[in-house]
Protein backbone atom coordinates (compact mmCIF):
# COMPACT_ATOMS: atom_id res chain seq x y z
CA UNK A 1 0.00 0.00 0.00
CA UNK A 2 1.25 3.34 -0.67
CA UNK A 3 0.90 6.41 1.78
CA UNK A 4 -0.16 9.45 0.34
CA UNK A 5 0.71 12.90 1.58
CA UNK A 6 -2.40 13.52 2.20
CA UNK A 7 -2.89 10.64 4.41
CA UNK A 8 0.11 11.26 5.48
CA UNK A 9 -0.98 14.86 6.81
CA UNK A 10 -4.35 14.07 8.09
CA UNK A 11 -2.64 11.26 10.54
CA UNK A 12 0.06 13.43 11.87
CA UNK A 13 -2.69 16.46 12.16
CA UNK A 14 -4.44 13.82 14.33
CA UNK A 15 -1.74 14.07 16.48
CA UNK A 16 -1.91 17.10 19.39
CA UNK A 17 1.00 19.24 19.69
CA UNK A 18 2.16 21.78 21.85
CA UNK A 19 2.27 25.49 19.35
CA UNK A 20 5.82 27.48 19.72
CA UNK A 21 6.87 30.45 17.86
CA UNK A 22 10.43 30.16 16.67
CA UNK A 23 11.87 34.05 16.03
CA UNK A 24 15.69 35.45 14.79
CA UNK A 25 16.69 38.60 13.66
CA UNK A 26 17.42 38.38 9.51
CA UNK A 27 20.95 39.96 8.62
CA UNK A 28 18.97 43.81 7.90
CA UNK A 29 18.21 42.70 11.74
CA UNK A 30 14.46 42.03 11.81
CA UNK A 31 12.23 40.16 13.10
CA UNK A 32 11.21 36.47 11.35
CA UNK A 33 9.93 33.67 12.53
CA UNK A 34 7.51 31.04 12.16
CA UNK A 35 4.98 28.97 14.05
CA UNK A 36 5.84 25.33 14.65
CA UNK A 37 4.47 22.41 16.42
CA UNK A 38 7.95 20.71 15.43
CA UNK A 39 9.91 21.04 18.45
CA UNK A 40 10.94 19.45 20.46
CA UNK A 41 13.66 18.51 23.36
CA UNK A 42 16.79 16.68 22.10
CA UNK A 43 19.61 16.35 25.02
CA UNK A 44 20.05 17.43 28.71
CA UNK A 45 23.86 17.38 28.69
CA UNK A 46 24.49 19.85 26.10
CA UNK A 47 20.78 21.24 26.43
CA UNK A 48 19.66 20.86 23.66
CA UNK A 49 16.17 21.31 21.58
CA UNK A 50 15.33 21.09 18.10
CA UNK A 51 12.84 22.71 15.75
CA UNK A 52 11.77 21.56 12.11
CA UNK A 53 11.53 24.63 9.15
CA UNK A 54 10.21 24.37 5.87
CA UNK A 55 12.78 25.20 3.37
CA UNK A 56 10.52 26.99 1.24
CA UNK A 57 9.47 29.09 4.29
CA UNK A 58 10.46 32.26 4.00
CA UNK A 59 12.00 32.81 7.49
CA UNK A 60 14.27 29.82 6.65
CA UNK A 61 17.28 30.91 5.43
CA UNK A 62 17.50 33.68 8.34
CA UNK A 63 16.99 30.95 11.00
CA UNK A 64 19.85 29.17 9.43
CA UNK A 65 21.94 31.61 9.53
CA UNK A 66 21.42 33.18 12.81
CA UNK A 67 23.81 32.58 15.75
CA UNK A 68 20.80 32.67 17.96
CA UNK A 69 17.48 32.60 17.99
CA UNK A 70 14.26 32.46 20.46
CA UNK A 71 11.78 29.59 20.99
CA UNK A 72 8.54 31.08 22.42
CA UNK A 73 5.85 28.34 23.79
CA UNK A 74 2.29 29.91 23.43
CA UNK A 75 -0.47 29.91 26.21
CA UNK A 76 -3.94 28.87 25.37
CA UNK A 77 -5.00 32.42 24.91
CA UNK A 78 -1.92 33.09 22.21
CA UNK A 79 -3.83 31.59 19.41
CA UNK A 80 -3.92 34.82 17.60
CA UNK A 81 -0.14 35.00 17.63
CA UNK A 82 0.55 31.48 16.88
CA UNK A 83 -1.96 32.61 13.42
CA UNK A 84 0.53 35.79 13.07
CA UNK A 85 3.36 33.96 12.71
CA UNK A 86 1.78 31.12 10.48
CA UNK A 87 1.35 33.53 7.99
CA UNK A 88 3.94 34.16 4.88
CA UNK A 89 4.98 37.48 3.04
CA UNK A 90 4.03 39.66 6.39
CA UNK A 91 5.65 41.79 8.83
CA UNK A 92 5.73 39.09 11.43
CA UNK A 93 6.57 42.32 14.79
CA UNK A 94 3.60 43.98 13.87
CA UNK A 95 1.95 45.03 17.29
CA UNK A 96 3.83 43.16 19.48
CA UNK A 97 5.88 44.00 22.35
CA UNK A 98 9.31 42.84 21.36
CA UNK A 99 12.23 42.86 23.57
CA UNK A 100 15.75 41.08 23.62
CA UNK A 101 17.26 38.29 25.19
CA UNK A 102 20.63 38.33 27.18
CA UNK A 103 22.18 37.32 23.75
CA UNK A 104 19.70 39.70 21.81
CA UNK A 105 17.44 37.15 19.98
CA UNK A 106 14.27 38.57 19.79
CA UNK A 107 11.33 38.09 22.94
CA UNK A 108 7.80 38.08 22.52
CA UNK A 109 6.56 39.60 25.70
CA UNK A 110 4.24 37.32 27.07
CA UNK A 111 4.42 34.03 26.07
CA UNK A 112 4.34 30.80 28.49
CA UNK A 113 7.70 30.02 28.29
CA UNK A 114 10.95 31.58 26.40
CA UNK A 115 14.13 29.79 25.83
CA UNK A 116 17.15 31.41 24.01
CA UNK A 117 19.51 28.85 22.09
CA UNK A 118 22.25 29.31 20.24
CA UNK A 119 22.84 28.10 17.11
CA UNK A 120 24.55 24.53 17.29
CA UNK A 121 23.80 22.35 14.13
CA UNK A 122 21.08 22.03 10.85
CA UNK A 123 20.39 18.70 9.73
CA UNK A 124 18.88 18.27 6.46
CA UNK A 125 15.23 16.28 6.83
CA UNK A 126 13.52 16.18 3.08
CA UNK A 127 11.51 19.28 2.71
CA UNK A 128 12.33 20.57 6.40
CA UNK A 129 15.70 21.19 8.05
CA UNK A 130 15.95 19.99 11.45
CA UNK A 131 17.44 23.19 13.32
CA UNK A 132 19.43 22.21 16.85
CA UNK A 133 19.70 25.21 19.50
CA UNK A 134 21.62 24.87 22.74
CA UNK A 135 19.48 26.22 25.45
CA UNK A 136 21.29 28.86 26.75
CA UNK A 137 18.46 30.94 28.62
CA UNK A 138 14.81 30.29 29.55
CA UNK A 139 12.19 32.23 31.21
CA UNK A 140 8.96 30.55 32.49
CA UNK A 141 7.29 33.91 33.73
CA UNK A 142 3.64 32.18 34.50
CA UNK A 143 3.27 28.68 35.37
CA UNK A 144 -0.70 28.92 35.75
CA UNK A 145 -1.97 29.03 32.43
CA UNK A 146 -2.39 26.53 30.29
CA UNK A 147 -0.47 25.39 27.34
CA UNK A 148 -1.87 25.92 22.96
CA UNK A 149 -2.07 22.64 21.82
CA UNK A 150 -2.40 22.09 17.83
CA UNK A 151 -4.81 19.18 15.99
CA UNK A 152 -6.96 18.74 13.36
CA UNK A 153 -6.14 22.12 12.01
CA UNK A 154 -7.54 23.84 14.96
CA UNK A 155 -5.71 25.46 18.27
CA UNK A 156 -7.41 25.61 21.65
CA UNK A 157 -6.02 25.89 25.34
CA UNK A 158 -5.14 22.45 26.51
CA UNK A 159 -7.90 21.52 29.38
CA UNK A 160 -6.81 21.67 33.39
CA UNK A 161 -6.71 18.26 34.54
CA UNK A 162 -9.16 16.92 37.01
CA UNK A 163 -6.83 17.04 40.07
Amino acid sequence: MTVSTDLFKQTMGSFPTGVTVTTAHNAAGQVIGMTASAFSSLSLDPLLVLMCPAKDADCYNGLKDADYFSIHILAGDQGPLAWQFANSGTDKATGLRISKGPNGSPKIDGCLAYLECRHHALYDGGDHGILVGEVIYIELPDTNREPLVYCKSALAPLPSPNV
